[in-house]
């Protein structure tokens, strides 16, 4: 079996998978979730926002 290259896997975020994410996290914090889960989807959230600003910065310098 092939290992998997790690270094060359990407994952597209789209601008609908940060708009869920915000959907989940605003509920969870205005609703009866708990810390720890508001906690978790407010991370889940950073991250995606954090992976597509890095996707967009990685398909700027490929066209330039």
């Amino acid at each position: 079996m092939d290992e998997l290259d790690l270094d060359n896997v990407r994952v597209d975020v789209t601008d609908q998978d940060i708009a869920t994410a915000r959907n989940l996290w605003v509920a969870a914090r205005d609703g009866d979730a708990d810390d720890a889960r508001v906690d978790l989807l407010f991370q889940d959230l950073f991250r995606l926002i954090s992976a597509q600003a890095q996707q967009i910065a990685d398909d700027f310098r490929a066209a330039h």
